[in-house]
């Protein structure tokens, strides 16, 4: 089949369809387009052992297939505090075997993941690339008003800053302040108001700050979890409360306890208090539409829109993830 045909995906589909199968005896698999990734919780060693024959299994299943494996693309990758690097997988084709490479950070449909899952090494890139489209900005316009930077800054800066920001949101003060600095030095590009303090210059622009559009953006995902927009057997599983003598909206979440920072600030538990905030009339919007302007209009005067140091009111927390 062609490249870029109509029936290719579909047909590609129909062609893997079995390839889950092949592997889930052993470890999890994941797929997207011709992308496959395989996974297994490794607590003892019989789980390296597991893990190393759902890799054979998949190796054995393009062979029959004649749907040839790129080694040298091969990659291993280990999350958590104490990572045991000494077994090596591998993968063995016309007798010879090949040693899988070991990273300590990968990425993934565009978002780098490390070993610790700090997210560091994604956020100095996408700040290094936003800063090399303003710079593509400044170079190229002599002069340029407030809606046209509005448009340019939209479309090629923020949008690298915005992608997939609930997987990786920062919530250590300095990253929080390495993302804000782009967009105060973005609107010193114009100049009427390149002398106003920041805060004016955003709500002259009317943007908000980066931080309050993470805070934002987590509400929107968890709406579309808890009300059946994403797969869920995909999807975060978040714990409800079903008790209705206490505070709340009819989709109450239960925060769990944790002991790291990691897990406190995982997007399941870090949306609690913000979503418990949320009157009725919100979180039962029909469409996703309603749901944003009814958000935005229940939190049309918080501080937070212009002053991402501010506190987000009305949850019975900081709104700032700081450590």
């Amino acid at each position: 089949m062609p490249q870029g045909s109509v029936l290719g995906p579909l047909l590609f589909l129909i062609f893997i369809n079995d390839l889950v199968q092949c592997c889930e005896p052993y470890c999890e698999i994941y797929l997207f387009a011709d992308d496959a990734k395989l996974f297994r919780h490794i607590l003892r060693d019989s789980d390296n052992c597991f893990l190393q024959l759902g890799i054979d299994s998949l190796k054995q299943w393009s062979d029959n297939w004649l749907l040839k494996l790129n080694i040298s693309k091969c990659k291993t990758v280990s999350y958590g505090r104490h990572v045991d690097k000494n077994y090596v997988y591998h993968i063995k084709d016309n007798n010879q075997i090949t040693p899988l490479d070991h990273e300590e950070s990968y990425k993934d449909l565009g978002v780098t993941f490390d070993e610790k899952l700090s997210f560091r090494d994604h956020i100095h890139d996408k700040v290094h690339k936003a800063y090399v489209m303003l710079g593509i900005i400044k170079r190229n316009f002599n002069y340029i008003s407030i809606n046209s930077f509005i448009l340019l800054y939209k479309s090629m800066v923020r949008s690298l800053l915005d992608y997939c920001v609930p997987v990786w949101v920062p919530y250590k003060k300095g990253d929080i302040e390495v993302l804000e600095k782009v967009q105060k030095k973005a609107t010193k590009i114009i100049p009427e108001i390149r002398h106003l303090p920041y805060t004016e210059r955003l709500k002259a622009c009317k943007l908000p700050t980066l931080h309050f559009r993470q805070v934002r953006g987590d509400m929107i995902e968890i709406y579309k979890i808890l009300t059946g927009k994403y797969d869920v057997d995909v999807a975060p599983k978040v714990l409800r409360v079903y008790d209705s003598t206490t505070r709340g909206n009819m989709f109450k979440l239960n925060k769990s306890r944790a002991k790291y920072d990691l897990r406190k600030f995982y997007f399941t538990n870090r949306v609690v208090n913000a979503w418990n905030s949320l009157p009725d009339h919100v979180v039962l919007s029909d469409t996703v539409n309603t749901f944003k302007s009814r958000l935005d209009k229940f939190w049309q005067h918080q501080d937070m829109i212009y002053d991402f140091q501010a506190e987000l009111h009305g949850t019975g927390s900081r709104g700032l993830r700081y450590n």
